[in-house]
């Protein structure tokens, strides 16, 4: 490791930290034959999402701070997202009305609310310029019509969303995926990309499509292992001990502790 190259101006750097998805890491950032190694692996991409925040000037008093609005039927759900790579004819909604918890996140009386709806990775052929305003309405319609939300439209007096297209572009993530690399099957299932690259020295690699793979918790280990491997790496002393043992399994903390 010597550096990276960022909008075009070298930064001299002994290790790196990489944080957007493995492959891309990889395909983008290293390239050549190590990267199209990666890409011949097979990995799958997990769902990406359609996130919408509306910014109402009423709440609705019957939500909680965390809410899901369940499909008419889980299997023509998933049916239209997995195997059809199709936006769902009727999607599952989880709803965050975030003023039940603290209401400084609007205005008096007012809610901030966050909507995600769960869609295929992009595949060719999808435009979200063009699906975004009907699968919004979509999505509406839903709340409108199953969860008590009959006038909301009436109440949006501000908007932001983000499409499939927006998080592959903003948080540098595979096609879009919201929880990094599928973790169905024998293989993707046990075996993220390591946090150590095996190719390059200096890089270290965090997030969802990482060792331990997606979700809040696992990606804040992914850069705990990151940053400890890199740290002993250089020559310090990692973690601490009390760190390192919170970090290992029940069964090996007696183990551990006698050590």
């Amino acid at each position: 490791m010597k550096g990276v190259i960022a909008g075009g101006e070298r930064i001299a750097a002994d290790a790196v930290i990489s944080n957007m998805d493995a492959l891309r890491t990889y395909g983008e950032l290293v390239a050549g034959p190590v990267g199209q190694g990666y890409q011949k692996k097979g990995f799958e991409p997990a769902c990406s999402g359609v996130v919408l925040y509306l910014g109402l000037n009423r709440r609705y008093d019957h939500l909680a701070h965390h809410c899901f609005v369940f499909s008419r039927d889980a299997e023509e759900e998933f049916d239209a997202i997995y195997k059809k790579g199709e936006p769902a004819p009727d999607p599952t909604a989880y709803l965050a009305a975030t003023s039940c918890s603290d209401e400084t996140t609007a205005p008096p009386g007012g809610e901030a609310l966050y909507v995600l709806v769960h869609t295929p990775w992009l595949r060719p052929g999808h435009d979200w310029s063009r699906m975004f305003a009907p699968y919004r309405q979509k999505i509406l319609d839903k709340l409108k019509r199953t969860a008590g939300m009959e006038d909301i439209e009436e109440r949006i007096v501000a908007e932001s969303a983000l499409t499939p297209v927006d998080i592959h572009e903003r948080y540098k993530v595979l096609n879009g995926a919201i929880y990094g690399l599928a973790s169905h099957g024998s293989f993707t299932g046990a075996f993220q990309p390591g946090n150590c690259s095996k190719h390059i020295q200096g890089l270290y690699l965090c997030g969802g499509s990482a060792h331990p793979g997606p979700g809040m918790p696992m990606v804040m280990m992914s850069g705990w292992i990151a940053a400890d491997a890199m740290d002993r790496d250089a020559g310090g002393r990692g973690m601490s001990e009390a760190a390192d043992l919170a970090g290992r399994r029940e069964a090996d903390l007696p183990r551990a502790a006698a050590e």
